[in-house]
């Protein structure tokens, strides 16, 4: 059981996704921060900062016996609507245009996502915030609006599952 990593023992994982080093696209590992720094934990909840790592976590919870009943996926994404605006997507809307290449917006991590959901008895859920930019060059920092939304989302988060 030890050799089994955490966010699969783990009743629910939640997932901040994104690239910390291009601006808006850091928003999922923010609001795992936020998290992690403002609330307490309960001991069913894995919070994981993926970073541009969720393709490996997924692939190891789709081989796995032992797996999440819930994944909770926080992501940033274009969907055209006022930045900083949070709301869910289903899987069947995951958009598939790449913000960059290390999203949750490629085929492959989605069909994941879809497997663990239709095979595997796993529930997704996906959380976004509208960007207002992903810049072209290695850019830290979110703006401002996407800044407003990380406590907003934990909270939600929180609300929600703690």
């Amino acid at each position: 059981m030890e050799q089994v990593p955490v966010y699969c023992r783990k009743e629910i994982l939640i997932a901040g996704v994104g690239n910390i080093l291009f601006g808006d696209d850091g928003f999922g590992p923010e609001v795992i921060d936020y998290l992690e720094n403002h609330y307490n934990i309960p001991e069913n909840i894995c919070l994981a900062d993926a970073g541009t790592g969720i393709r490996k976590i997924l692939f190891t919870i789709s081989l796995g016996e032992i797996r999440p009943k819930i994944i909770v996926i926080i992501d940033a994404v274009d969907k055209g609507k006022k930045p900083g605006e949070i709301f869910d997507i289903p899987l069947d809307e995951i958009p598939e245009e790449k913000i960059d290449d290390f999203s949750i917006h490629q085929v492959p991590s989605s069909n994941l996502l879809k497997e663990l959901q239709d095979f595997c008895n796993v529930k997704v859920i996906i959380k976004v915030c509208q960007i207002k930019e992903i810049p072209e060059t290695i850019q830290s920092g979110l703006s401002d609006p996407l800044k407003k939304a990380v406590p907003l989302l934990a909270k939600k988060i929180a609300e929600e599952y703690f």
